[in-house]
């Protein structure tokens, strides 16, 4: 018996994009035709793929099959078929929309179907034909009754509401504090709100701890701690000014597929941060540290630290510091010619000295004083040889998108700005995807060691579609307009446990050397670690692009399994020497 190709027009949007006032069920079927709207493009590989979606939101199937006898439309417990005459205004109120004569069954040739519980459910369509029909690989069954039965199910994943969860780690008491799902304190009303006090200058440790909702980021804010805000899983805060503060959180879910929304949920920490005078010794706080001075000439003549406190102001001090510079058989120590409070950050001193620092050097700063203060009338510590970080300036701007900051919906692109990806095995998009649709290489929000976003990796070595490598390409390197010099190409990765992911192949055109394999070498998972690469340019700078190949073999032929890593914050870094 001959088999004829089922036609479905299948229609999966989010309730966002969807106007189903303005739909017209196409008429002409002439010719075979399947089509989806940016959920996935539909075919034999991922026609299974769970579609992910929110709670209380809803999606439409449209069958137009040819030829067919009789329809039925299944759903689970916990989703409902929705009358036809909504539109986008109603997105707040579908339930007044439930068509109450339809249970879990529906003969018409569109399903509009609201999912009210989450977690994992289908829809099933179950067509019968007179001929012998298939659908992507799927093949009809023939009844008793000789008619023949195919059924397509669609997985779907319901995502519930997001409820934020978080905890506050007090250092010096090693005392938690919670905030649990079933709260919702309101900013507005603090009488039920516990106090935690703290000395002026202490720390108290942050942690997001919501799951509910599968959050892909979040924001706090911290009302007069350092820093006042964060987009970190865990944050360190200092609070140096008495008062008291108030902390929010706010939970954020990314779109997935067009078909599972942007969502945000904001919540306040049920606690009042009760900043009082400090009776710890006034002090350093952390290394000190390079600041741009924003010269031309190589190096900066500015350094800075910081305090455990907020500072009143001097004057006339500079004879207090002494600054020394080892590079090599250089041991120089240098003036400093200004000293005060930084108008930006009232627990941070700015120095100015005589002469450059270059990223080179070996620095240190000693103090020696007794005249600086804090608000709370402490005296500042004296100091010695405190080590002092170079400073290293990112030539890659902006325009050069080195942290993945700028999105971009083309997954040739890996939906990044100015990056192309390149496959083997024929440089199809297909062969760089994971069984379930996720592609080998895109860009994240889960992690970023700056900013909010990264290049998540994620795949099975040997590459599982047989193409050996997948490459990245940078296409905006040119814009930086690096001059003739010597650089330290540098970027930082992030593993997850049970990566082993050995190297990177890198192309730089216009470097010498133009090729080399950068080994990754991490000290641990769980934490970011930086990479690095020198690369000497000629007269003409940076000819061309940054190629970042991901190979199966050579450096990584020993490599199986699951590999799920971040890249972030790519630097081309002067290298200043004496």
């Amino acid at each position: 018996m001959k088999k004829y190709s089922l036609i479905i027009l299948l229609l999966i949007v989010a309730l966002i994009s969807c106007n189903i006032d303005d739909y017209d069920q196409p008429s002409d079927f002439s010719k075979p035709q399947l089509f989806t709207p940016d959920v996935f493009n539909l075919s034999e590989n991922n026609i299974g793929n769970t579609i992910p979606i929110s709670i209380n939101d809803f999606s439409s199937l449209s069958d137009v099959s040819q030829g067919v006898v009789s329809r039925s439309w299944m759903i689970e417990e916990g989703s409902r078929f929705l009358m036809p005459d909504f539109t986008r205004k109603d997105s707040l109120n579908l339930a007044d929309f439930i068509d109450p004569e339809l249970g879990s069954s529906n003969g018409k040739d569109i399903a509009n179907v609201l999912f009210q519980k989450a977690g994992e459910t289908t829809v099933t369509l179950k067509n019968r034909f007179k001929e012998e029909v298939s659908l992507l690989g799927n093949d009809a069954v023939q009844t008793t009754d000789g008619l023949w039965e195919l059924t397509t199910v669609f997985q779907y994943d319901v995502y519930n509401y997001l409820n934020a969860e978080a905890s506050i780690f007090d250092e010096e008491t090693l005392e938690t504090y919670l905030l649990a799902a079933d709260q919702n304190p309101s900013i507005n009303d603090t009488s039920g709100f516990t106090t935690i006090t703290i000395e002026a200058g202490s720390r108290l440790d942050f942690k997001d701890l919501t799951t509910i909702g599968r959050p892909s980021g979040r924001t706090w804010n911290f009302d007069g701690g350092q820093p006042d805000t964060s987009e970190e899983e865990e944050e360190e805060v200092t609070y140096n000014r008495t008062g008291d503060y108030l902390v929010t959180i706010t939970s954020m879910r990314d779109n997935i597929r067009q078909s599972l929304r942007y969502s945000e949920q904001t919540k306040a920490l049920p606690f009042i941060i009760n900043v009082i005078p400090s009776t710890k010794p006034f002090v350093i706080n952390g290394n000190a540290f390079a600041l741009n001075d924003n010269s031309s000439e190589p190096g900066t003549k500015i350094i800075a630290f910081r305090v455990n406190g907020v500072l009143e102001s001097f004057t006339d001090l500079e004879n207090d510091f002494s600054v020394n510079v080892v590079n090599g058989a250089i041991n120089l120590d240098i003036d400093v010619v200004s000293a005060e409070v930084s108008s930006v950050d009232e627990t941070m001193i700015e120095l100015v000295l005589a002469e450059p620092v270059l990223n080179s050097d070996t620095i240190t700063l000693s103090y020696s004083g007794s005249a600086i203060t804090s608000i709370d009338e402490r005296i500042l510590t004296p100091f010695t040889d405190a080590v002092v970080e170079p400073l290293f300036i990112n030539l890659l701007t902006g325009n050069v998108n080195p942290s993945f900051e700028n999105p971009a919906s083309n997954a040739r692109w890996a939906n990044a700005d100015g990056y192309r990806l390149f496959i083997g095995n024929g440089n199809q998009l297909v062969n760089a995807q994971n069984t379930d649709g996720t592609p080998f290489l895109d860009r994240s929000t889960e992690r970023a060691s700056d900013g909010s976003a990264s290049m998540k990796f994620n795949a099975i070595l040997p590459y599982e579609t047989g193409i050996g490598f997948i490459g990245l390409s940078n296409i905006l390197f040119r814009n930086a307009d690096i001059p003739a010099g010597e650089y330290q190409l540098t970027y930082d990765l992030y593993y997850e446990p049970g990566t082993t992911f050995a190297g990177l192949f890198t192309r730089i055109f216009g470097a010498t050397s133009e090729i080399e394999v950068m080994n990754f070498n991490p000290p641990a998972t769980g934490e970011w670690f930086t990479v690095k690469r020198n690369i000497t340019l000629g007269s003409g700078g940076i000819t061309g692009n940054a190629v970042f190949n991901f190979r199966d073999n050579n450096e990584n032929a020993a490599i199986t399994g699951r590999q799920t890593f971040y890249i972030d914050n790519f630097k081309v870094i002067a290298v200043e020497s004496r």
